[in-house]
C-alpha cells in the first residue's frame, strides 16, 4: 500500500461543522441527526449549548454507514448492531477496515478502485445507451457513481456489462425473454449469498491481521466462484436430463392404431 494511501486512512483532530461532515459524507443533516438521536453515531462534543463538533470518526462512520445501506442492503437495526458489535469495532478502525478493503480489492481485482471507468468514456466505448445504464442502475444490477462532478462504473460492473454484450451477441436477444429482468435473477441470487457469506466472514475472522484476512477472503472468493460455476453447471446438466426423460416417456406412450380392413374382391357389394 502506498504512502499517499496510508495518508487517507488516518483519523485527523480536525473540528467539522455539520455543512462540512454534509458535504464530506454526501448524506444531510436530517439523515445525521436521526443517526445520532438512534444511538448509531456518536454525540458530537458540544462546547457550546449551540455549537456541535465533529470529527473523522463521524466522517468514516456516516461512509460505513452508507456503504451497509447501498452495498450490503442492510437495514439500519442491522447497522447499529454491527457499529457496536466488538467484532465490528475491532476491525471497523479507519485504518484497519480502509486497509482491508484496499487489501481484499487489489487481490481479488488486481487493482484497486483507481481502475472505475468514467461514465461518458463508458458509453463512447460500448453499446450501451445512456437510458439502458440507468436502468441498469435503477434495478439494482449496477451501480452508477458519483464523485465531484463525475459519475463512473466500478470495474466490476463494468465487467458484468461486457459479459452481458457478450451472452446477447450469441443469440439471447430481449425479444425471445433474455432481458433485464432475466439478469436480475442472478444479481439477486449473488447478493443473497453474498450478504451471509461476509457477514459470516466478519463475524469470525474479524480480529484476525488485515494481510491475514484479506488472503483468506479473496481465495475462499476465487474457490467460490469456481465451486458455484460446477453447481451451475450440474444443475443444468440435470435439467436437460429432465427434459430428455419426459420425453422418452413420451415417446413410449404410443397410442394403438387399428389397422383399417380393406373388403375383398368377393364381397357382396349392396
Amino acid at each position: 500500500m502506498s504512502s499517499s494511501q496510508r495518508s487517507e486512512v488516518q483519523f485527523s483532530k480536525k473540528v467539522l461543522k455539520m455543512k462540512e461532515l454534509e458535504s464530506r459524507t454526501g448524506v444531510s443533516r436530517e439523515a445525521i441527526r436521526f443517526y445520532i438521536r438512534e444511538g448509531i453515531l456518536p454525540q458530537p462534543e458540544k462546547p457550546l449549548k449551540n455549537v456541535a463538533h465533529y470529527n473523522e470518526d463521524h466522517v468514516f462512520r456516516i461512509r460505513l454507514i452508507k456503504k451497509l445501506q447501498e452495498e450490503k442492503f442492510l437495514p439500519l437495526v442491522r447497522i447499529k448492531e454491527l457499529m457496536a458489535s466488538a467484532e465490528l469495532s475491532e476491525l471497523a478502525t479507519i485504518g484497519n477496515l480502509a486497509d482491508f478493503e484496499i487489501a481484499f480489492s487489489s487481490l481479488v481485482n488486481g487493482e484497486t478502485r483507481s481502475s472505475d471507468t468514467n461514465l461518458t468514456e463508458l458509453l463512447q466505448n460500448s453499446e450501451y445507451s445512456r437510458e439502458d445504464l440507468n436502468r441498469m442502475h435503477k434495478m439494482g444490477i449496477i451501480q452508477i457513481k458519483t464523485e465531484g462532478n463525475v459519475e463512473y462504473i466500478d470495474r466490476s460492473d463494468v465487467s458484468v456489462l461486457e459479459k452481458w454484450s457478450q451472452i446477447q451477441a450469441l443469440g439471447y436477444h430481449d425479444r425471445l425473454g433474455y432481458d433485464l429482468d432475466f439478469l436480475l435473477q442472478y444479481v439477486e441470487a449473488t447478493r443473497k449469498i453474498a450478504l451471509r457469506e461476509v457477514d459470516q466472514f466478519f463475524a469470525v475472522f474479524a480480529s484476525d491481521p488485515v494481510k491475514e484476512s484479506a488472503e483468506r477472503g479473496a481465495k475462499g472468493v476465487q474457490l467460490v466462484n469456481e465451486l458455484m460455476g460446477q453447481l451451475h453447471t450440474r444443475a443444468v446438466r440435470a435439467r436437460i436430463a429432465d427434459y430428455v426423460d419426459q420425453s422418452s416417456a413420451h415417446s413410449s406412450v404410443q397410442p394403438s392404431v387399428q389397422p383399417s380392413v380393406q373388403p375383398s374382391d368377393d364381397t357382396d357389394q349392396l
